[in-house]
């Protein structure tokens, strides 16, 4: 994609309206608190009181609204302590220019670092730097600028009151919401198992169920207990869904059984979500149950007694005070620990503490971006009598608010909110035209603080449209000009998202420059485990599993990032030397998560006693290692491999050891194995050598993927061992 598509195509992307809204609960709470705000400042007779209140209110109710993770009182009350106590901070700096800027630089790095818990923290943390510029920007005083900050902690304190009223729904919301999510993610991969391009799925809902999970304080997890282990059943039945792929159902019996097992994970989702227990009808698992009762092999039983136990820990799940009656589940180790969930939030943002590291950068950026909008802000003035007195703050805040850590995100969040402010100051406007009375005012500011509410999750466009024409009367309400405060907050906002641009640009982060190296560390990672994984079949419990189980959390961590930057690449400029196409991006992602699977079903099948060992898959261990070395610079530009040599290695080696022939075909190929009685399902040599030979045809897939980069980009001397081919070259 050129730059000039490339930026048309975000530009479109910050201009849609999605129809994407929040509770319909939380909306009405977030405007309950801006209406008792400026209720409390018609009855003191003070606007100023009464807007600065509202301004409380409104920012802290858009915290309440984002994606909370936390119970909503817990949400709402740390949005108003922080944001009050940078309010009163701000007012604190106001009167030494050099101090303020200080400030304002370290706290806009902290809200930029806050952003390695997830988006919505991240946001969070930049509201509350809100409260900062405010105090410190607007206020003519310290003394008036402390008043101020008083009347914020009022609206703010509104907002956390408000978080207490009925109704109160299921209890741990958010922890149910994710694992709804899962469960669903879990139900949409049974309902396409049975295609035969069929691919696991992402790690996505797994790990945000964990990080929801994770978030919970120690007194609140006894009563998670069925929660931890929904999530611990989630990865088995992902582990029984990956080994019926791997018999390639075709027959209608097997497609309408994984289309009813589809249909149990959609009703416990249903359960989950809601607190509320929904059951499938009779029939279904009955036709489960005759499913697994006459299947040759082991995993459709498993798959369905996996769904029973899941089904249960639904149900359990409603019960509010079930507390210890269920112990923690074995398959999520270290969620129901003894470790603080304050210091867990510090090690994931330490972790982040170092130049390559993506969000660093982006609190780098924001640093640096709120600060030069800040000064230019300040550069500009009044625009010379057209707009109110000069400061920075407009300029900063969108700055700040624009600036996120994806080149795409940050071009469609600046156009849709450049574009918003103008069409919202333009609103405003005529809006203004009649006169309003100060109660018609107070009155049309919480209608529009309403609107910016219900429109917080349909885009930057329609968010900014209300939010600007909110400002505007709000400011109107207290004395100011509507025609100079539309006109300012829009240019404002204008020169603010081209200065958010700019210093994205100055100082990028490209996802298409992160693919190569995040898919081959994922690929070290792989050549680690794997070689351990084969030298596992050699005895029962040989395997070390705390290593292995080490490994495949950074494998999961490591995957989740590549396919985030794999999703965003295609939206930058072809000019940044993309090594792949946007096709073979989408193919590397696949791949990866098809080999993940298999590593997974490698783990669930190691031998637990001696029947069940396979030693010939040792031989394979070093073959496995060189092939991965060798792919794992390919990946990043160093060699390339060719497609073939390994597999060519695991058929030597399974002639030569008399091993069953559990796998049919001549060569990688996109969809699953297709095995026969002898393989995952048959007797333990038949599986592990079925779940080797589904191993060897993902990584060949990989290879043929990423060796298609030196194709374009590169001349290749070939040179061969016994167990690999490889490629010698040079740059054009």
């Amino acid at each position: 994609m050129r730059w000039w598509s490339s930026l048309a195509a975000t530009a479109r992307e910050g201009l849609s309206v999605q129809r994407a809204f929040a509770a319909p609960s939380a909306i009405v709470r977030a405007v309950l608190a801006v209406l008792l705000a400026t209720v409390l400042g018609l009855l003191l007779d003070d606007p100023v009181a009464g807007a600065m209140a509202g301004v409380g209110a409104f920012i802290c109710g858009i915290g309440t609204l984002l994606s909370p993770l936390r119970h909503r009182a817990v949400n709402g009350t740390g949005m108003a302590v922080a944001f009050s106590a940078m309010a009163v901070l701000g007012a604190l700096v106001h009167g030494t220019t050099w101090l303020f800027l200080l400030v304002l630089a370290v706290a806009a790095f902290t809200a930029g670092m806050w952003r390695a818990l997830g988006v919505a923290p991240g946001i969070r943390a930049c509201l509350t730097v809100i409260g900062l510029m405010i105090t410190a920007d607007l206020a003519p005083d310290t003394h008036t600028g402390l008043e101020m900050a008083g009347w914020i902690a009022v609206g703010s304190g509104l907002t956390a009151l408000t978080q207490f009223l009925p109704p109160y729904g299921a209890r741990l919301a958010a922890q149910r919401r994710a694992l709804g999510t899962l469960y669903q993610a879990l139900a949409d991969e049974a309902a396409a198992a049975s295609g035969a391009s069929a691919a696991p799925g992402g790690t996505a809902p797994f790990t945000a169920a964990r990080q929801a999970l994770d978030l919970l304080p120690q007194f609140s997890r006894p009563a998670a207990a069925a929660l931890f282990g929904l999530l611990g059943e989630a990865e088995r039945l992902r582990r029984a869904l990956h080994t019926v792929r791997l018999t390639a159902p075709v027959a209608a019996g097997d497609r309408q059984a994984l289309n009813a097992a589809a249909q149990v994970l959609r009703e416990i989702s249903r359960t989950v979500a809601s607190g509320r227990e929904h059951r499938a009808p009779g029939h279904v698992h009955s036709l489960l149950a005759s499913w697994a009762a006459s299947a040759p092999g082991r995993g459709p039983r498993d798959l369905t007694t996996r769904l029973e136990l899941a089904a249960q820990l639904a149900g359990r799940a409603t019960d509010d005070h079930l507390g210890d009656a269920l112990e923690p589940h074995n398959e999520v180790p270290g969620l129901y620990s003894d470790t603080l969930s304050v210091t867990r939030t510090v090690r994931r943002v330490r972790a982040q503490l170092h130049p390559r590291s993506p969000i660093f950068r982006h609190a780098v950026r924001l640093a640096f971006g709120v600060v030069i909008g800040e000064v230019v802000g300040r550069t500009i003035g009044g625009w010379g009598g057209l707009g109110i007195a000069a400061h920075g703050f407009w300029v900063a805040l969108t700055t700040m608010l624009v600036l996120f850590p994806e080149y795409g995100h940050t071009l469609a969040r600046a156009s849709g909110r450049a574009i918003g402010a103008v069409l919202g100051g333009v609103l405003a406007w005529l809006l203004s035209m009649p006169h309003w009375s100060p109660g018609g005012l107070a009155a049309l500011t919480v209608i529009l603080a309403a609107a910016s509410f219900v429109t917080l999750r349909t885009g930057q466009l329609m968010l900014n449209l209300w939010l600007t024409t909110w400002i505007v009367f709000l400011i109107h309400h207290i004395g100011g000009l509507p025609g100079p405060t539309a006109w300012s907050r829009s240019a404002d906002t204008v020169v603010g998202a081209a200065l958010a641009v700019f210093i994205f640009l100055l100082w990028p982060t490209w996802s298409t420059h992160r693919v190569p190296g995040l898919l081959a560390e994922w690929l070290r990672v792989q050549d680690r485990l794997l070689p351990l994984l084969l030298t596992g079949y050699a005895d029962a419990d040989a395997a070390d599993l705390t290593v292995l189980d080490a490994l495949r959390s950074r494998s999961r961590d490591l995957r989740e990032r590549l396919t985030a930057a794999a999703r965003q690449a295609p939206d930058e400029p072809a000019e940044h030397h993309r090594p792949w196409s946007d096709e073979q991006l989408e193919q590397i992602s696949t791949q990866v998560n098809r080999l993940a699977g298999c590593v997974t079903l490698l783990r669930e099948h190691l031998p637990r006693t001696a029947d069940d060992v396979v030693p010939e898959l040792t031989e394979l261990a070093d073959p496995v290692h060189e092939h991965l070395s060798a792919l794992a610079r390919a990946a990043a530009g160093a060699e390339t491999v060719v497609p073939g040599a390994l597999r060519s290695v695991f058929d030597s080696c399974v002639t030569r050891t008399g091993l069953p022939a559990a796998y049919r075909g001549d060569g990688p190929r996109e969809g699953s194995p297709d095995v026969s009685a002898d393989g995952p399902d048959g007797p333990p040599a038949g599986r592990a050598v079925a779940l080797c030979a589904a191993t060897v045809d993902a990584v060949e897939a990989l290879t043929v993927t990423i060796a298609a980069r030196h194709h374009h980009h590169r001349h290749a001397a070939p040179r061969r061992t016994e167990h690999r081919h490889r490629h010698r070259h040079r740059r054009r």
